[in-house]
């Protein structure tokens, strides 16, 4: 659920069927979906490839192993043989995604995600994360996500129940005592983006700040659904379901959204984000450790470099060292940082935006090995 994993494929299948300034059709953004899925087979073919080929020096047994067998042998049957999505689109333009199994009974998993709101439209600061919090979901920059049609539902049709000072309170708790890492990332993205327009800025906070959230009313959260088309939603279901009876589920709960006609680019930022070389340092002599990350410009989601760097952050890794794996961590970086004990953790990060992006790592290490 946060932000590091926002470039997954699934999170992909999303992006691919929301608007944006390609217009895609629903068969071309099923396509493009089958041609992402190719470009990762094909590009793990070839790592392993030439890792096999190279014998890289210090490589765990079980990355080695991975590395030099073939696709079939280390891709599970549930990826191999996945399901084809069935694709629809309601008259008011939500989309409606499956990828069941041949079972029509069974768990299912059932992600909506908006488009077009999320802390980058925060005017005050905090509002549409205490929106996600009153109705079960989850805050990003660009977008919310819901884990049920019902969530979603009363998110954007304005019945938002629950106690609005308990869920201030919270969130308020939850942003005091954010790691240093989840901080970071909120100055990566402050630096960036700054002078970005009120209402529009990639900068803002994610979860808002103590001052923003205290001064939010029900009345500030309750409208922000207000502005969304049937065109911004996107829902996806896994698992074991029948499609129609799903599509009848979606048309139920959300298809009194208001049209945008065409539907087409509705989702698109009206003025492009300006990233801004800069940095930003906070200093706390009293820590032994510093929580630092480096980031660049890097790609869109309709940009054709977001893939590429989406497999690169993959291949960079991400490294903890209350993780138990030690030098046995898959990526070379990683492997690197555990046998050195260079840092306690470190991770590389891909945020694709609807302009823009960010590409970088994030590292906490201690004082005396930060060179």
């Amino acid at each position: 659920g946060g932000e590091h994993h926002d470039t997954s494929v699934y999170n992909n299948i999303h992006q691919q069927l929301l608007p944006s300034p390609l217009s895609h059709s629903v068969a071309d953004r099923q396509s493009l979906y089958n041609t992402n899925i190719m470009m990762l087979t094909t590009a793990t073919r070839r790592i392993a490839s030439k890792v096999a080929t190279s014998q890289s020096k210090g490589m765990s047994t079980v990355a080695f192993q991975t590395a030099t067998s073939s696709f079939a042998d280390v891709t599970p049957a549930y990826v191999a043989e996945a399901p084809t999505p069935t694709i629809s689109e309601l008259g008011n333009g939500v989309k409606v995604v499956s990828l069941f199994g041949g079972s029509a009974t069974g768990s299912s998993y059932t992600s909506v995600r908006v488009s077009g709101v999320g802390s980058r439209f925060d005017k005050v600061g905090g509002e549409h994360a205490l929106l996600a919090n009153l109705t079960g979901g989850e805050v990003g920059r660009e977008h919310l996500s819901f884990s049920s049609v019902a969530a979603a539902s009363s998110a954007l049709t304005g019945n938002v129940a629950g106690d609005v000072e308990a869920a201030k309170a919270y969130q308020i708790s939850k942003v005091a005592n954010s790691s240093y890492e989840t901080q970071m990332m909120d100055q990566v993205h402050f630096t960036a983006y700054q002078n970005s327009p009120s209402g529009n800025s990639l900068a803002n906070a994610l979860e808002g700040t103590a001052d923003s959230i205290s001064s939010l009313s029900a009345s500030s959260v309750s409208s922000l659904g207000a502005n969304v088309f049937g065109s911004d939603v996107c829902v996806v279901c896994t698992g074991s379901g029948e499609h129609d009876k799903l599509v009848e589920e979606v048309d139920n709960a959300l298809g009194s959204l208001k049209s945008a006609g065409s539907g087409k680019e509705v989702a698109a930022v009206g003025e492009k984000a300006a990233f801004i070389g800069s940095d930003i340092r906070i200093r706390y002599d009293s820590h032994d450790t510093a929580t630092i990350a480096l980031a660049f410009e890097g790609a869109s989601w309709t940009d054709p470099k977001a893939m590429p760097l989406a497999l690169m952050s993959t291949i960079l890794g991400s490294f903890n060292v209350s993780s138990g794996l030690g030098k046995d961590v898959s990526p070379a970086l990683c492997q690197e940082v555990a046998i050195n004990g260079v840092a306690s953790s470190v991770a590389a990060f891909n945020l694709s935006y609807s302009d823009t992006g960010l590409f970088g790592m994030v590292a906490t290490a201690p004082d005396n090995k930060l060179d």
